[in-house]
């Protein structure tokens, strides 16, 4: 018994059982993971109260716009060419590691010499030296992430995400349990990060013998050449992701900014369900796309596709209907304004999650160009939308053009991606749609009963799964 769970979990066999060991661990490392930093976050955020979480969700959101310069899409090609080349691996490495040290160099200096002078908040400004440092721990990390899942080992990058976040949960208490302030999350953030580091370059100190014998020159050019539209593509991106709190912060006050963060981080940790199916089925894809077996990447589409609406039609419609309840659980009653965007904001999970997977497709195929036009209309539809909205309609506002802008980007993707190699998706969506309406009647009439959230969640589950086994 224990030699087969150490076969299924540690060694890779065959391409399925692959993908089920790399769901496995980058569940534990992306789900498990963020779940522990996530309830810290709320412990923090119910410590601070909505202006002090605001100063630090501030501080985050801006700096998030600088730290992009410190991948350009590295990462991404790190993992697809040393998935797909796998005897040349360590010279993939050695030259897009130098790359990444520039690069992170580059954007330490944005931060703490550019970034302050996009804030308006002074108290902001002093957290820009600890936000650097976090910028350099976390960035080589996701480097060495990239290279574990290119050699398909998610085991390390589930123990280096997990311990990391584990830190963070324990330092944080102990700074929070003297300093109630943003500083101290701050510092928080920087001691884990450092942690996750050197756990991740201890596991790979082997491919630093040949970093600079394995260094390759002649790989800089194609290395930059096609991380550049994912570049463009994570920019506007990052942009999408962090210029809601930003506008927010030029219209409205730092307690705004908290309240949308509360629910904005709620709706980013249920991100990490389709990050996991999509990151496990990349390699897989990635190989498939390339030796042009359009059968194979239809299977694995439909199949991913399945997956993610399985997680995102339950989630968002039960989670609107308990979204006051679950508010007052994590934050406490300081954050009920925030309900109605915390409801707004669900609705991207429609989108986002399936986005996840397509944009792997559009890596996979090549085709990222194309897509970075298609981000760079969305981005600048958002920033609009949001200078309309907020102003007129608060922190609802912002989430609505949210939910608008990656509405009309996801029809414009799915068309695309229609033209490269179609699949199914409707017809596998039809058990799931019965069993998400008997969430929503479970979730209504035990929320009507004021049924304790935590039991209303867990019987709507059960019953959710319980209905899809009845129709498979």
């Amino acid at each position: 018994m224990l030699k087969k769970i150490k076969n299924l979990l540690f060694k890779n066999t065959t391409a399925k059982q692959t993908i089920v060991k790399n769901v496995v661990w980058l569940g534990m490392s992306q789900f498990i993971g963020k779940l522990i930093r996530g309830l810290f976050i709320i412990f923090a955020a119910r410590l601070l109260g909505a202006s002090e979480y605001g100063v630090f969700s501030y501080a985050l959101g801006l700096a998030g716009f600088f730290t992009l310069f410190a991948d350009l899409g590295i990462n991404s090609i790190l993992t697809k060419e040393a998935s797909r080349e796998p005897e040349r691996s360590s010279f993939h490495f050695a030259t897009s590691f130098w790359i990444k040290i520039f690069l992170v160099f580059f954007a330490v200096l944005l931060i703490i010499f550019v970034a302050p002078y996009f804030s308006k908040i002074e108290s902001i400004k002093t957290l820009f030296y600890f936000v650097a440092l976090l910028t350099i721990f976390d960035n080589l990390r996701e480097f060495f992430n990239a290279y574990f899942r290119a050699k398909e080992k998610m085991e390390f990058e589930a123990l280096v995400n997990v311990s990391m976040n584990i830190a963070i949960a324990v330092i944080g208490a102990i700074v929070l349990y003297h300093s109630q302030t943003a500083k101290a999350v701050t510092i928080s953030y920087v001691g884990s990060a450092g942690i996750g580091l050197l756990i991740a370059g201890f596991i790979i100190r082997k491919e630093f013998k040949k970093i600079i014998s394995a260094f390759d020159k002649k790989l800089i050019q194609p290395i930059m050449k096609a991380a550049l539209p994912i570049a463009i593509m994570g920019f506007l991106g990052v942009f999408m992701l962090n210029i809601d709190i930003i506008i927010i912060g030029w219209f409205r006050s730092t307690a705004d900014i908290g309240l949308y963060s509360a629910g904005q981080k709620i709706v980013q940790l249920l991100y990490t369900m389709p990050v996991i199916i999509a990151g496990a089925l990349f390699p897989a894809l990635s190989r498939a796309a390339s030796n042009k077996d359009s059968l194979k990447v239809s299977l694995i589409m439909e199949k991913g596709m399945a997956a993610t609406f399985a997680f995102a039609i339950p989630i968002t419609l039960g989670g609107i209907i308990l979204a006051g309840p679950i508010i007052n659980m994590l934050y406490g009653a300081e954050y009920l304004p925030a309900v109605l965007t915390f409801q707004i904001l669900l609705l991207t999970n429609i989108v986002i999650f399936p986005q996840t997977l397509l944009s792997n497709f559009v890596l996979a195929h090549n085709k990222q160009k194309k897509l970075a036009f298609y981000i760079g209309l969305a981005a600048l539809g958002n920033v609009i939308l949001d200078i309309i909205f907020i102003p007129k309609f608060g922190i609802a506002g912002s989430a609505t053009a949210t939910v608008i802008v990656q509405t009309i980007y996801i029809f414009f993707t799915w068309n695309m991606i229609k033209k490269i190699n179609p699949f199914k998706t409707i017809a596998n969506l039809k058990k799931i749609f019965i069993a998400s309406a008997l969430v929503c009647i479970t979730a209504f009439v035990f929320n009507y009963l004021n049924m304790p959230v935590i039991i209303n969640i867990l019987a709507s589950g059960a019953i959710y799964l319980l209905a899809l086994l009845i129709l498979k």
